[in-house]
């Protein structure tokens, strides 16, 4: 099973996103799927033999459009059938043309890329002498739609003006009025009546269902009254040609500014994704050469200037280079990168020049992995959201039994069918299930990306709701309150010498990736110390490691001998031994056993970050209560906790931080456990919102609902003081939604609103909605 997101063309409203998502969920071979009207996107996973050509065909079924991409191949020879044949059992293509040695490649660049589609028909044994990529022309309607608006507003209010004259009765008035109203029907309407019949095509009704109906009763009104009053049937009639061409041309001129707004909302996502260059320099037998970026592969050599922003993640072989990596890390300050420090794609060279190895590229890079992160985290749905989703899949047909009743209680009780078609079109058109389902996506998009540039990623829209009601906070120490760059201060050994213990210490630890692990690696490397090659080595979360050695390959005599390394008591060890003091001194003590016989101890330390003492006062100051939970003896733990000012647990499995984290649900308490993403899995997910502190290379292996990749600690108060202030606006959002709806339907009905006032109202509500959500960009936190 695979999981995908695919773009869709053509979503106005929630019960657009109704539609599309039963489609796609009819689909043959679709597991589930997820669709965000805000976005424009849908999360699919599929059978690995998915085809998508038949996901396409339900979309466009009812009414819509999958998004693709086109590409121009120039080929040494004519495609034959059979490779056209192979080229379409492509997963993600959805269409082949060839003409002579020219193909064109329909497909969804989210599942296949241009360099997979070179390297298929290379291995078809043809030649790409010429690649030419398309770009892909979005519809008419939307490139047109500010056009048509403005030219639908320009000539609606050209119609009141006649209507409002002293020749408003004359026959030539009311013609030109006709046809004036007739050109803004079929020109600035007609998008909405294709959707709207789409959507009565398969049974379904959509916002352009409400504004189709409105619209072409008053102009269908209004042509019958012209009718009748020339041929005499009555005396007088009062034509509604400019409602009918305002209501469109309102309507039209809302949701275009909506839509800029919406593409406001997710703007960080779109910088992330364009953050990589389509070219890299590559070295090349000794020759620098330009190359697409989907043809780098890991190990290849890539050269980055003044200027120029890194096309992979990877480490620095040769050079110097000043980077700023504010979008991807949320820090400020271009970071110094020298050799052997690991550099991140997307991030900007300031100065320097520098040759990097490629470790990671493509969709495993850190800004892939971060893109990915924010469109699944956009296309979940939070509580509030997925209850009004339930109220809007029955708003539009509520909205048109009422606009019915209207109709025939009008009828019925005053006997003016003017009169009742347009209080009729009136509650129609006031109407909006818009703002409904733009009322949650909208604020969760906006802070989405406002935590993105602070460092944080969220992997679904509940966590942001969970934070909001935050009261307890488990905070992990090492790697999480402390950086994690633990350094070995003293070695202490009866039996070897400093370095041969270190030695040993350093080669069990070899294979893990544990802050004290490297620690042991990096002080082995400083004394030049060559490792051995362990066997058997065995991890225990929380407990340490055990190997095998060749006992020849030691000072410790012959045959196997198995080395233990992990946490010790003071009690345990002879009293010369200076263990007492190092706990004193709040360093971390690691003993090394050899067949059970204990050869010594290494004593560690670990500062804590910068803004470590700073984030636990803010937490405290915002009511949250504040745990430190270390799998470290008690002295240490004490003596972190006191610098902190926080409660503490010592001795701290990762069995016992899920267990706290239990206890303090029990009580009632909303948890927010921070840890390392390994050690704290447990926790991680125990707790209501899990935070895993995590780099580039592990950013999509951790069990826990965000993600921080900031040095800054205090960014966890930011998330939840962010999400506090999310969580308002979409109550907010929802409460005005639906206040609107509420207070304008009875106003409508009652013959009480104009059909023009409530088509520019209608624009208005969604408008606002996106715009309240929308000043989370620049809120202070």
């Amino acid at each position: 099973m695979r999981r995908y997101s695919v773009s869709i063309d053509g979503m106005h409203c929630v019960a657009c996103a109704e539609a599309v998502r039963k489609a796609i969920e009819g689909t043959k071979g679709v597991r589930k799927v997820q669709v965000n009207f805000a976005t424009g996107h849908a999360i699919v996973e599929v059978d690995d033999e998915f085809d998508f050509r038949s996901l396409a065909d339900a979309i466009e079924r009812v009414g819509y459009r999958l998004t693709t991409t086109s590409v121009e191949f120039a080929l040494n020879k004519p495609l034959d059938e059979k490779a056209v044949e192979a080229l379409k059992a492509t997963s993600g293509v959805l269409m082949v043309e060839h003409v002579g040695a020219h193909v064109f490649i329909h497909y969804i660049g989210s599942v296949v890329s241009r360099h997979e589609l070179t390297g298929k028909l290379q291995a078809l044994g043809y030649e790409v002498e010429q690649v030419e990529r398309l770009m892909e022309k979005p519809f008419d309607e939307v490139s047109a739609a500010p056009l048509r608006a403005l030219v639908g507003l320009a000539i609606s209010f050209t119609i009141m003006a006649v209507l409002m004259s002293p020749l408003a009765n004359s026959l030539w008035a009311q013609l030109l009025t006709f046809i004036l109203a007739t050109f803004v029907i079929v020109w600035v309407g007609m998008p909405f009546f294709r959707r709207g019949i789409n959507a009565a095509l398969h049974r379904t009704a959509t916002m352009d269902t409400l504004v189709s109906i409105g619209a072409l009763s008053s102009y269908g009104y209004s042509a019958f009254e012209l009718v009748a009053m020339n041929l005499g049937l009555h005396a007088h009639g009062h034509l509604y040609f400019d409602s009918a061409s305002f209501i469109l041309s309102a309507i039209s001129l809302g949701k275009w500014l909506e839509g800029r707004a919406r593409s406001i909302a997710t703007v960080s996502l779109h910088q992330l994704v364009s953050m990589l260059p389509s070219t890299a320099t590559v070295l090349r037998d000794g020759s620098e050469v330009k190359l697409p970026l989907e043809t780098v592969k890991a190990g290849d050599i890539v050269v980055v200037r003044v200027g120029e922003r890194v096309p992979v993640d990877g480490i620095v072989l040769r050079g110097v280079g000043s980077v700023d990596e504010s979008l991807l890390t949320g820090e400020s300050e271009p970071a110094i990168k020298r050799e052997n420090d690991e550099v991140l794609g997307g991030s900007f060279c300031v100065d320097g020049f520098m040759q990097v190895e490629a470790l990671r590229v493509g969709e495993s890079t850190f800004i892939a992995q971060m893109a990915r992160l924010m469109e699944e985290a956009q296309s979940t749905k939070p509580r509030m959201q997925r209850l009004a989703d339930k109220l809007a899949a029955i708003f539009v047909p509520a909205v048109l039994a009422l606009s019915l009743f209207t109709l025939i209680l009008w009828l019925v009780i005053v006997g003016d069918l003017a009169r009742a078609i347009i209080a009729a079109v009136s509650v129609t058109i006031i109407a909006c299930p818009c703002a409904m389902g733009l009322a949650t996506p909208t604020a969760i998009a906006v802070l989405l990306g406002r935590l993105a540039q602070l460092g944080i990623f969220i992997r679904n829209a509940e966590a942001i709701e969970r934070a909001s009601e935050v009261t307890t906070a488990v905070l992990d120490k090492t790697g999480t309150v402390t950086k994690g760059q633990m350094q070995v201060v003293s070695v202490w050994s009866p039996t070897v010498s400093e370095d041969e213990l270190l030695r040993i210490a350093a080669s069990v630890e070899r294979g893990t990736h544990h802050p004290i692990a490297q620690a042991l690696m990096r002080a082995a490397s400083e004394r030049n110390l060559a490792l051995l090659e362990p066997t058997n080595v065995h991890t225990e979360v929380g407990v340490g490691v055990t190997a095998m050695f060749a006992g020849e390959a030691m000072c410790l005599g012959q045959g196997n001998i198995v080395v233990f390394i992990g946490s010790i008591d003071a009690s345990s060890v002879p009293v010369d031994a200076p263990i007492k003091d190092w706990l004193e001194n709040g360093w971390s003590v690691i003993g090394v056993w050899a067949n059970s016989d204990l050869l010594g101890c290494i004593a560690l330390t670990d500062e804590l970050r910068q803004d470590a003492i700073e984030a636990v006062h803010e937490l405290k100051a915002m009511g949250i209560s504040v745990i430190l939970a270390t799998g470290d003896k008690p002295e240490v733990a004490f003596r972190v906790a006191s610098k902190l000012d926080c409660d503490v647990l010592p001795l701290a499995t990762p069995q016992r931080k899920a267990e706290l984290v239990r206890q303090l649900q029990a009580k009632g308490e909303c948890v927010l456990m921070v840890g390392d993403g390994v050690n704290d899995a447990i926790a991680l997910s125990q707790a209501d919102v899990g935070v895993a502190v995590a780099s580039g290379a592990e950013l999509l292996a951790q069990a826990a609902d965000a993600l921080l990749v900031s040095e800054h600690l205090t960014t966890l108060v930011d998330f939840v003081l962010l999400a506090k202030n999310c969580k308002r606006i979409m109550l907010q959002n929802l409460f005005w939604a639906f206040a609107y709806n509420m207070a304008a339907l009875p106003i409508a009905a009652f013959g009480k609103l104009n059909p023009m006032i409530a088509a520019v109202a209608m624009a208005l509500s969604s408008i606002t909605v996106v715009g309240n959500a929308l000043r989370m960009r620049t809120m202070k936190v």
